[in-house]
């Protein structure tokens, strides 16, 4: 079996969930012999990564080769990149994409993003290829969360491309929730579907080192994005504050890119005077995530009930739980088809600060209930989030393909 993945970012350089659902499908099934190249379209990310990768690399046997040389770096690059420069260069790419597909039999698996779509839909009308896509949340989460007017549009155009032509084109596609397989089945003649759940790289997370020099221990950690909408990071400073007193020697780290709620997150923090115990460390890169979280007292997700939380499910949780490590989550989406509150977590109702700082104190009041919950947390990842066992599964549904 041969795939193609057509990707914007190279997964083994970025640090994201997306970049980690790509890297644990991708290596999963790597080891069950299937010969993959990953065609990477965006520029450079920096220096480093140029370096590392050139232009064509491999790594245990998997393909990574750049379609572009250009390095894109610092903020004024990026947005004349994302405004003017990936217009120019879209026509360019392609060209290449084309010559790369032109005599291809196997599978191509694109990344969900717009111009990726429309190459490969257009390329696909006379070429044999099968074409797969995989989707992780609802297409209209963007009327739910902030944006601008021009966010929102490109938004709306996203999902009426793929509603209406992409799936169309489609051989397989791949479902991480039920609630989105349910969805699609609806459609009419929808292509073939797989329910394909979070995957996590459990040996990843088996052996971890000390925690960063800065990381003061015992502490308390959040990874994730830094949005309210998303991951409900106001809930968790006001849950944090309401136990701060009672946990004198206890810290909050919370790792994540800036983002818009940023900058009222440090203010408030101001504001409640536990600048010195609530720390906004910014992102940190993949290899030593394993690190933050693997050494935490306790590690939360406070995230609210929203649109996307419904149809999707958050990758950074199958981390939390691999790492064996307590976890405070809320009861949004199908997480509780997989957890059971106080057997293998610790619950919350979403959108509620007091639920939130209950679920916590239970945690932090009992150290060897939290781990032994904590361990069961563990076993539930093993069971059902395993890259091995999943991997194996898209194995066969392409292989049908």
């Amino acid at each position: 079996m041969q795939i193609k993945i057509l990707i914007s970012k190279n997964p083994f350089f970025t640090s994201s969930a997306s970049a980690n659902r790509w890297l644990t499908l991708i290596e999963g099934l790597n080891s069950l012999e299937v010969k993959i190249q990953i065609l990477v379209i965006g520029n450079y990310q920096s220096k480093i990564e140029k370096q590392k990768f050139k232009s064509l690399s491999e790594l245990d046997g998997i393909e990574i080769k750049y379609l572009t040389s250009k390095l894109v770096t610092g903020l004024w690059q990026r947005r004349y990149y994302n405004y003017i420069g990936k217009h120019i260069q879209k026509l360019n790419s392609r060209k290449k994409i084309e010559k790369e597909l032109s005599n291809f039999e196997g599978i191509v698996w694109a990344e969900n993003k717009m111009t990726i779509w429309k190459t490969v839909a257009e390329i696909k009308k006379d070429k044999p290829f099968k074409l797969i896509s995989e989707m992780s949340e609802f297409l209209d989460i963007h009327h739910f969360n902030k944006g601008n007017a021009l966010q929102r549009k490109a938004g709306d155009a996203k999902q009426k491309y793929f509603e209406n032509i992409y799936i169309n084109q489609l051989n397989g596609f791949v479902l991480m929730t039920k609630t989105l397989f349910n969805h699609y089945s609806d459609f009419k003649s929808p292509p073939p579907l797989l329910h394909l759940p979070m995957t996590a790289d459990l040996v990843r997370f088996q052996n971890t080192d000390n925690s960063p020099s800065e990381f003061k221990t015992p502490y308390i950690a959040f990874v994730g994005v830094m949005n309210d909408a998303k991951d409900g990071v106001n809930i968790l400073i006001e849950s944090f504050n309401k136990i701060s007193k009672d946990n004198p020697n206890l810290n909050l780290y919370l790792v994540g890119a800036w983002n818009y709620d940023t900058s009222a997150h440090l203010e408030r923090i101001k504001e409640l005077q536990l600048e010195e115990r609530i720390k906004w460390v910014g992102e940190r890169p993949r290899d030593v995530i394993p690190s933050i979280i693997g050494n935490a007292e306790l590690l939360v997700l406070p995230r609210p009930d929203s649109k996307q939380a419904q149809g999707g499910f958050p990758t950074k949780l199958g981390e939390y739980l691999a790492t064996g490590r307590p976890v405070c989550a809320t009861t949004v989406g199908e997480l509780p088809n997989y957890l059971v509150n106080n057997e293998s977590i610790f619950f919350a109702e979403p959108g509620s600060i007091d639920s939130f700082t209950h679920a916590m104190e239970q945690a932090l009041k009992n150290p060897e209930k939290a781990n032994n919950i904590g361990l069961e947390g563990k076993k539930v990842a093993e069971k059902n989030f395993n890259k091995t066992i999943q991997s194996k599964k898209l194995y066969n549904f392409l292989k049908q393909l």
